[in-house]
This record gives C-alpha cells, structure tokens and sequence, in this order.
C-alpha cells in the first residue's frame, strides 16, 4: 500500500517571513520596472511657468501668438460652445526640435481644462476660421525663423465657461 504524505505546513514563524520577501521584492520590481515611466510622467508637465498677458509670449526660443479666437454656440439648446483657437509659432529650428511634443489647452477661472478635439469635428475650424482653412497641428518641423506658422486647434466646453479662458502652451522637452 503506498502511503500519502500530508503536506508540510508551514509554521507561524516562517509566514511573517515570506511576507517580508514578497514586500521586498515587489518594491524592487515596482522601482525598477517603474522608473522609465516615473520618468517620462516627469517629463510631461509643465515645469517651467512663463505667465504672459498678452496675446503673444516665448517659451524656450518659440514665440506662440494667438491670432484669432471665436467661438459658436450650438443651437441645440445645450451647454455646449465650440472655441476655435489658431496659434502662431515662430522661433529657429533648433529650438523647435528641442520641443519633443506641445498641449495647447484652455482652462476657466475655476481651474476647469479643455484639451483639443480631434477627428470629424475639425471640419467646423473650416467654418469658424476667417480664411475657411484648418491648418492642423503637425508638429515643430516647419517652424522657422523667418516666418510665424500657423496651427488651428478647436474645443468643446460649455458656454458658461467661455466668459473667462485661458490659454495653455506646453512644450515637452522645454
């Protein structure tokens, strides 16, 4: 007859032990899985503050104006407004590129923020901008020195909101 050994129970002492272990090596793990994205997060904030009230200031190099603003209400008797924001940068090529990404956001009073509307609603920038063109946000590769270039970004939010805005511009790697 073959006998059946129980298993071996592990004692109270060696429990508060594993546990230990087990706490170690995940704070290990998590600090070396996770420092590559602590860092990135690190990155995507806005570190530097450059406070300016008027419609054109300069982060790192790059001149940003804000050259034309409006805004629609949407007639379906909802909250909701539409807010076309065309930008202008301008600055040298080595400047541009040291700008990894950009967030041009829009914050109200009470800390409220909007970011850019991507996809099928663009097509209303055609209708709210005065020239009738989108001109996208394509990246820092055209960006000179000789002349501004020309980004459009749009926004839903409500019309209460559209009394007092501000206007976010946030250059990673700035």
């Amino acid at each position: 007859m073959h006998r059946v050994s129980s298993p071996k129970l592990r004692s109270s002492r060696e429990e508060p032990a594993l546990a230990r272990v087990t706490t170690v090596l995940f704070a290990v793990t998590l600090v070396l899985a996770g420092w590559s994205g602590f860092k990135d997060l690190s990155h995507q904030r806005e570190w530097k503050v450059v406070p300016v009230n008027a419609a054109e200031g300069e982060l790192n190099g790059i001149r940003v104006g804000v050259r034309e603003v409006r805004a629609s209400v949407l007639d379906n008797g909802s909250d909701r407004s539409l807010l076309f924001v065309r930008i202008d940068l301008q600055g040298s090529e080595a400047d541009a590129r040291s700008w990894t990404d950009c967030l041009v956001s829009v914050q109200d009073a009470s800390g409220r923020t909007w970011l850019p509307l991507y996809g099928f609603v663009r097509g209303a920038i055609e209708i709210l901008a005065s020239d009738g063109k989108d001109h996208g946000f394509s990246g820092f590769a055209d960006v000179n020195e000789n002349s501004p270039t020309t980004y459009d970004q749009i926004y839903r939010l409500p019309k209460s909101a559209l009394d007092n805005l501000s206007l976010y511009v946030s250059g990673y790697g700035t």
